[in-house]
């Protein structure tokens, strides 16, 4: 492993007269500590980490590092930072800097990386955050603090310090209900005051700022009910503990790594303690509050849970954290003393001989939050969701759950084999499609419906989004929806294409025109009839089929694929401006970035590179010519009511999706921290 203390010149006193003493006073660097930092985020990670250490291993008196650099090497070095190069080769690490709270953040693929190459990024960020958190603390609020004043003593007492008070802002966020809640808000829908999509936004955002030197997972569920909630956190393992520490009576480092699993105990019960304020500063109604830690990530095994009570917590555990108990240096790698601060009403903990927390089982939650998947629960819908979503209980909305997956292999079993004979698979594909429209017709419980004369409509849904736009296309609330065979409308979307292949635009165009009878709340469903019109060069016909598109789209790639669409569609009836309107609203980062882009610069090449100038507005030019800017202010009102109502029904897995949907549309964290609780629990 590399070793930064191979310094030239280096004698036997060199490392505690390094940490002791300041930087020489003929020194003439400027560079504050804020400097050293930027420079993680100003080249690639692994140059940045290499960098460093590279510099503070050929430091001597003449030209010495700084205490915050030499601290910042030893910390990298023990987090085994030089392998990241390995790692960042077959998975690239690229680090942010977060604007909330001034921390770092890696970014990678985490679902290809394995378990050890994550811990290791992880140990980086965390370093790279204490060291940020190091350097706050060494300002002390006074501004910018040049590195070279920085002795290392100072960064690691900086540093426990850091470690130890990441409880103090808990009566923050313990006093946050009466503040205004502006996410409980969406669309025009309000959440109840202390009820679960209230609850859940407020947890959310209180974990989203909160600043601590380790990276932050968590799940939680709110049961607005029995004023419970249940958290679920990430808990650092003892590894990424500091492994040395400065002891100024003795003027030389010591090893503490047998202390790491006690300092990395007390770090959970600190965090549990945060964690609990924040959750109970969700509202006055919240009495009660499990904390499950997890080991390393949110998917690890618990080895704390931790069961709070409102007034015990409020009056017992806050008042040691306000007078500074909780925080008190000698603390810092006590766990049974903050234990005993927390006045638990239950608790499941298991220190090994080493001091490791060790797997136990969660506590019981005694929730009345029910997770019974969405295809399977019974449970009626209130009235005015069932109005809304045109469905009479929670099962009615499930567009996701497999039919026949029989049909399914015959399916792509006829389209592997499709080219050997078009004639044949065409055969085929219509059987499927006679097979399911009857099936569908005979449906009982849709029989049943239709017997005490309700109206019932077919309905196919590309995504599990669409399912609930249904009043969008449907004003009379009594309606009710019946989910179609999937394989059905497959084969439909297949002959259209097959039919468009042979030639054959009229049996093309009728199929597809079924396919968007079949699926009007899902924009995928006009691509067909959209791609038809393109092979027979009706582009006015595309234009009007977009708008239609346009106005139930509500993902970022429907939406990005029919502008795309459009764009070449107004290109070649000669509405320019309309078509670089529309090609703007492509995203590089979508599927069809690349040739959006490429098109539109042929299309500016046509303009004669005579773009409209600054006073032009794309998106009033898309008004004037009628296009819908998709996700509509209409789609999103259902999508909000649909969102918080079902939320604070205790229908969370209903609600799941349609908190992502806000959430990508927002791009906001703190509905996707929700929406993931809703969609995963606890």
């Amino acid at each position: 492993m590399f070793d930064f203390f191979r310094k030239k010149n280096n004698g036997s006193g060199a490392e505690g007269d390094a940490a002791a003493s300041p930087a020489t006073a003929g020194d003439t660097s400027d560079r504050t500590t804020r400097d050293v930092l930027a420079e993680f985020t100003s080249a690639p990670l692994p140059d940045a980490v290499d960098g460093l250490l590279f510099r503070v291993s050929m430091a001597d008196a003449v030209h010495p590092a700084s205490g915050f650099e030499a601290y910042a090497a030893r910390l990298l070095s023990d987090a085994e930072a030089p392998s990241l190069r390995a790692i960042a080769v077959e998975h690239p690490v690229e680090l942010r800097r977060l604007n909330t709270t001034d921390l770092f953040w890696a970014v990678f693929d985490d679902s290809t990386i394995n378990a050890g190459n994550r811990a290791t990024i992880l140990r980086i960020e965390s370093v790279l955050d204490r060291l940020a958190l190091i350097s706050k603390v060494l300002e002390d609020g006074n501004g910018a603090v040049a590195a070279s004043t920085c002795t290392e003593a100072q960064c690691s007492q900086a540093d426990w310090q850091v470690l130890r008070s990441i409880a103090n802002d808990a009566n923050d966020y313990l006093t946050a209900a009466d503040r205004d809640n502006k996410l409980n808000t969406q669309y025009g829908t309000t959440g109840a005051r202390g009820g679960n999509w209230d609850l859940s936004t407020r947890l959310a955002t209180a974990c989203e700022a909160m600043v601590l030197p380790f990276r932050l997972e968590y799940r939680f569920v709110c049961d607005a009910s029995t004023g419970t909630i249940v958290a679920d956190v990430s808990l650092p393992g003892p590894d990424v503990f500091p492994k040395s520490r400065y002891d100024a009576a003795t003027n030389q480092w010591i090893d503490i790594a047998a202390n790491r699993p006690a300092a990395a105990a007390a770090y959970a019960l600190r965090l549990g303690a945060l964690i609990a304020a924040a959750s109970f500063g969700t509202s006055v109604g919240v009495t009660r509050v499990i904390v499950n830690g997890k080991e390393g990530s949110i998917a690890g095994d618990t080895v704390l849970s931790l069961e709070f009570g409102r007034i015990p917590f409020t009056m017992g555990t806050m008042a040691a954290i306000r007078d500074g108990r909780f925080s008190a240096p000698d603390t810092e790698c006590d766990p049974g003393t903050l234990f005993d601060l927390l006045h638990l009403q239950s608790h499941a903990i298991n220190l090994g001989a080493d001091g490791t927390l060790q797997s136990v089982d969660p506590l019981p939650m005694n929730l009345q939050v029910v997770r019974t998947p969405v295809a399977e629960d019974d449970r009626p819908l209130p009235d005015d969701l069932r109005a809304l979503l045109h469905a009479d209980t929670v099962r009615d909305l499930d567009v996701m759950s497999e039919q026949d997956a029989d049909l399914g292999a015959r399916y792509r079993a006829i389209m592997e084999e499709k080219d050997d004979s078009l004639l044949l698979a065409v055969a085929q594909l219509e059987d499927i499609v006679a097979e399911t429209t009857k099936s569908d017709e005979e449906n009982e419980a849709v029989r049943a419906l239709r017997e005490k004369g309700v109206t019932v409509k077919p309905l196919y849904c590309e995504n599990v989004f669409a399912r609930y736009l249904t009043s969008v296309v449907e004003s009379d609330p009594t309606v009710r929806y019946q989910r179609v065979s999937d394989i059905g409308q497959a084969a439909r979307s297949s002959l259209a294409r097959i039919y468009r292949d042979m030639g054959d635009l009229d049996a093309a165009e009728a199929q597809a025109r079924v396919c968007i009878s079949l699926a009007p709340t899902s924009a995928p469903a006009f691509n067909d009839l959209i791609t038809c019109y393109a092979e027979g060069e009706h582009y006015d016909r595309i234009i009007d089929v977009a708008k239609d598109a346009l106005r139930v789209a509500v993902t970022g790639n429907d939406i990005s694929y029919v502008f795309y669409r459009l764009a070449f569609a107004y290109w070649q009836t000669g509405r320019l401006t309309e078509a670089l309107a529309c090609y703007l609203r492509v995203p590089e980062a979508s599927p069809m970035g690349e040739a959006a882009l490429r098109e539109r610069n042929d299309l500016i090449g046509e303009m004669g590179n005579q773009v409209p100038g600054n006073e032009w507005d794309p998106t009033a030019c898309l008004r004037t010519a009628g296009v819908p800017l998709a996700p509509l202010d209409d789609v999103m009102e259902v999508v909000g009511k649909a969102l918080v109502l079902l939320c604070d029904q205790n229908m969370p897995l209903a609600a799941a999706p349609l908190a992502s949907l806000v959430a990508n549309t927002q791009r906001n964290d703190v509905l996707h921290a929700v929406a993931a609780s809703l969609r995963q629990g606890v």
